[in-house]
C-alpha cells in the first residue's frame, strides 16, 4: 500500500467513525425522546462540516499542494502545476471547515453545560461562555485567510510561494484558542458535578465522562509541538488532525450517548420497582430528586431534575440516572417533592 492510499484510508476511517458516533447520538435521541434539541442540530451541522472537510482534503492528498516544492517545482508539467493549484485551494477549504467542525463540537458540549447549569442562577456564566466560544471562533477562522499577501500565494506553485501557505500562524492561533476553550468546557461542568448529592463512585464516573476533553487538549498540544519543531505542517500532523477529529466527536457526544443509553437500560431494569421515578405516561405523579438539598425537606425548584427521561434532556438524565442507580442499589429512592404531570 502506497503512502497516498494509506493516508486516504486513515482519514476516511477516522472520519467514518466520527460520523457513526454523531449519528448514534441522533438515532438514540430520536428513539428516546422523539425530538431533537439544539445540541443535536449542532451535531447535524458538524456531520456536514466534517464531510466537506474530508472531501476537500482528499484532493490535496492525491494531487499534492504548493508546500515543499522549492526543490522540485522546475520538473512539474502544466498538468501537475494545475493539480497542485487545485489541491492548495482546497487546503484552504479544509482548514476553514476543520475549524467550523471543531467549534460546532464545542457548541454541542456547551449545550450540555447549559442544560446542567440551567435553573441554578448561572445565566451570566452561560452567556459569557457562549460569548467566549463565538469570540474565539472568529480569529481561528480568519487566520485561515490572512497569512499570504497577495492572497494568490496560497495556491501559487511556480515560483514557490514561501512559508505563508503552510499556515503556521493559523495552526498556532487555532491550537491555543482550542486548548483554552477546551479547558473552559471541562472546568464548568466538573465544578458543578463536585457539588451534587451523589455517591463518590457516581460522582467520579461523571467527572471522568466530562474530563475526556483532556484527551483533545493533549492531541492538539502534540500536533502544535510537532509543527513548531519542524517549522511546517508535516504528514504526521495531518494524521494527528484526523485523530483529533475523532476525539472531538467522542468528547462532544459521549455525555449524550451515555445519558440516553443509561436511561434506556435503567428504565427497563427498574420499570417494575416500587418507588421508581420512571413511570408510564399515564398522568400519574412523578417523583423528583432535589440536587444539592443536603437532605433538607425544603423545596428548591431551581435545583430539581425530573427523572422522566421522555421529557427532559439527556444531560438531566445523566444526573437523574446516576442518582436513581445509587438509590436503587441501596434499596430506596429519596425524593423531596412530587408534582402532577398530565400527558395527552
Amino acid at each position: 500500500m502506497d503512502e497516498t492510499t494509506e493516508n486516504l484510508l486513515v482519514m476516511w476511517l477516522l472520519t467514518g467513525l466520527s460520523i457513526v458516533i454523531m449519528l448514534l447520538r441522533l438515532v438514540l435521541r430520536w428513539f428516546r425522546l422523539g425530538k431533537f434539541e439544539l445540541g443535536d442540530y449542532f451535531t447535524m451541522a458538524a456531520v456536514v462540516a466534517l464531510i466537506i472537510r474530508s472531501t476537500s482534503e482528499t484532493v490535496p492528498i492525491v494531487w499534492g499542494t504548493n508546500q515543499g516544492v522549492a526543490k522540485i517545482y522546475k520538473t512539474f508539467t502544466h498538468e501537475q502545476i494545475y493539480q497542485r493549484e487545485i489541491g492548495s485551494k482546497l487546503t484552504i477549504v479544509n482548514r476553514i471547515f476543520y475549524t467550523v467542525y471543531v467549534w460546532l463540537q464545542k457548541s454541542v458540549v456547551m449545550c450540555v453545560i447549559q442544560n446542567l447549569l440551567k435553573g441554578l442562577g448561572r445565566n451570566i456564566v452561560i452567556i459569557v461562555s457562549w460569548s467566549i466560544l463565538a469570540a474565539t471562533f472568529v480569529p481561528a477562522a480568519i487566520t485561515c485567510l490572512i497569512e499570504c499577501h497577495p492572497f494568490v500565494l496560497y495556491w501559487q506553485v511556480v515560483p514557490p510561494p514561501g512559508k505563508c501557505a503552510a499556515g503556521a500562524l493559523q495552526l498556532l492561533v487555532f491550537s491555543i484558542l482550542e486548548m483554552v476553550t477546551d479547558l473552559m468546557l471541562i472546568v464548568l461542568p466538573v465544578r458543578h458535578l463536585l457539588k451534587l448529592q451523589l455517591s463518590w463512585i457516581a460522582r467520579l464516573r461523571l467527572i471522568m465522562l466530562f474530563s475526556v476533553g483532556l484527551s483533545v487538549i493533549a492531541v492538539t498540544l502534540l500536533r502544535l509541538l510537532m509543527n513548531v519543531l519542524k517549522l511546517h505542517r508535516s504528514g504526521a500532523s495531518h494524521d494527528i488532525a484526523n485523530v483529533e477529529i475523532l476525539f472531538a466527536a467522542v468528547v462532544a457526544n459521549a455525555p449524550a450517548i451515555y445519558g440516553l443509553i443509561r436511561t434506556t437500560i435503567g428504565s427497563s431494569a427498574r420499570s417494575g420497582s416500587k418507588g421508581s421515578a420512571l413511570q408510564d405516561l399515564s398522568g400519574r405523579s412523578r417523583e423528583l430528586r432535589t440536587i444539592g438539598s443536603g437532605g433538607s425537606s425544603k423545596r428548591r425548584t431551581g435545583n430539581m431534575y425530573m427523572l422522566d427521561t421522555l421529557q427532559h434532556s439527556d444531560e438531566e438524565c445523566i444526573i437523574g440516572v446516576e442518582q436513581q442507580s445509587a438509590n436503587y442499589k441501596s434499596g430506596s429512592i429519596a425524593s423531596s417533592a412530587t408534582v402532577q404531570n398530565t400527558h395527552p
